[in-house]
């Protein structure tokens, strides 16, 4: 594994919606090739719709790099995603306005995926974890979190994506990636909170990665003091190796003496960078 920080370790973008009934994003391969797939949302599609949301592409190899995807709905569109991260499809599904489901079958990359969107009878929000961090969800963006110059850190730039843990439309992901050829640092990403002392807190994040070629570090680091300077009192770091493609929720807790604050810090760690992680639903409550 990568060297972690003193303090700790380690801690997509969407192209346009196709109009078109039936597009082709990729030429077929002239080889026998073997594809999985891997949509972000969990069952059936909101009535509300969704637009661009990611369906990553399994199997691709230089004998197999181009693939189709196709749709015979106006109101189910599929497009090619940039080719700068996991190879996937973008699909829209437009707002169901009836009150019945309806069901339509894509074909990614030869494989048949069928979509059920929910009839009009509005949208339930995932229940939340009551929590001290800021943005733990990403809604919309990535702020909230960072990192302090006194610690060293991988290359790279946190990225926000529509690639939601609960595949909701309204809401996205953080995507680390640790593309550190040299092998000396994780890409980590981090945030402060204030703590009171004498307390047992629970901590969390919800983690997909790209492939297995890493792995995604979680960590919880308490300090003495309110803004988290100075040394680390307590160090709890957590390993999370996930399922390629799939959605996992990785939960801790932890019993903290005298303290003022705390860090939780989320990495990527490359065995064979570049490596690709999403983080959703990260917390810090107080038991």
């Amino acid at each position: 594994m990568k060297q972690l920080v003193p303090a700790l370790i380690a801690l997509l973008a969407l192209a346009p919606a196709a109009s078109a009934r039936m597009r082709a994003v990729h030429r077929p391969s002239p080889h026998q090739c073997t594809f999985s797939l891997a949509p972000a949302w969990n069952g059936n599609v909101p009535a509300a719709g969704v637009t661009r949301a990611v369906v990553l592409v399994f199997g691709q190899s230089q004998a197999c790099a181009s693939w189709a995807a196709y749709s015979s709905e106006s109101w189910a569109t599929v497009e090619a995603a940039p080719l700068d991260a996991q190879p996937a499809a973008y699909v829209t599904i437009g707002a169901n306005e009836q009150t019945t489901p309806r069901t339509t079958t894509l074909i990614v990359a030869g494989v048949r995926l069928q979509v059920t969107q929910e009839g009009a009878t509005g949208i339930i929000a995932p229940p939340r974890i009551a929590t001290l961090i800021v943005n733990g969800t990403f809604d919309k963006d990535v702020s909230g979190w960072g990192w302090f110059a006194r610690y060293p850190n991988g290359p790279g730039v946190p990225q926000w994506s529509q690639f939601d843990a609960n595949g909701s439309p309204a809401s996205g992901s953080m995507l680390l990636r640790d593309a550190d050829q040299s092998f000396t640092q994780s890409f980590q990403q981090l945030q402060c909170v204030r703590i009171a002392g004498k307390r047992r807190y629970d901590f969390g994040v919800k983690v997909r990665t790209g492939g297995d070629q890493g792995e995604a570090l979680v960590a919880f680091l308490t300090y003495a003091s309110n803004d988290c300077s100075g040394n680390y009192v307590i160090r709890n770091v957590q390993i999370a190796r996930p399922d390629p493609g799939v959605w996992q929720a990785f939960d801790y807790s932890q019993n903290v003496g005298a303290a003022g604050s705390a860090i939780l810090l989320l990495g990527s760690a490359a065995d064979v960078p570049p490596f690709d992680v999403w983080f959703d639903d990260a917390y810090i409550s107080e038991k």
